[in-house]
């Protein structure tokens, strides 16, 4: 333990004399005091009626310990990105993929069946136009018809009249 060098060694402490000559009685004196007077003798300090009896309950209340608090939004940046990146994620998730459609992927029934349905559009002169002369070889060359479906064709595109006179 750590001395303490500030007090100071020369006082004397003297007790005044006759102290414990006298001590005893003076004592008596003060207990056969306390004796006849006994429960008349107040200390001027009333303690209200009742007071102990929920005194125990006041202080356990009073020293109950608050229970912590945790905080759910210490860092609302933090939620904010979290919901865009699942609405992303979702979005991804749920929209289809674009795949890219190239002409070899597209069957030739369904490109002769979009020919025939909006013939209006493009007459065979505007095709022909569109095609290169390469194109158009490798397209006949590519394509290969039967008889009958050429006869079948030519039976609902054309007029009997229009044969002959060609």
């Amino acid at each position: 333990m750590k001395k303490n060098n500030d007090i100071p060694k020369d006082i004397n402490y003297n007790v005044p004399d006759d102290y414990f000559i006298d001590f005893q009685e003076r004592l008596q004196v003060q207990i056969e005091f306390e004796e006849l007077l006994g429960s008349k003798r107040e200390t001027g300090f009333k303690v209200p009626d009742g007071y102990f009896d929920s005194f125990a309950n006041k202080i356990e209340i009073q020293t109950k310990p608050e229970p912590k608090v945790i905080t759910l939004y210490k860092n609302k940046w933090a939620y904010a990105i979290a919901g865009v990146a699942a609405i992303v994620l979702f979005l991804f998730l749920i929209l289809p993929k674009e795949t890219q459609i190239s002409f070899e992927s597209i069957e030739n029934d369904s490109i002769a069946e979009y020919l025939e349905i909006d013939n209006s559009l493009l007459s065979e002169y505007d095709l022909g136009a569109l095609l290169t002369d390469e194109e158009f070889d490798d397209l006949s060359n590519t394509i290969q018809f039967e008889d009958s479906e050429l006869i079948d064709y030519l039976d609902i595109t054309t007029d009997q009249y229009d044969l002959m006179i060609q």
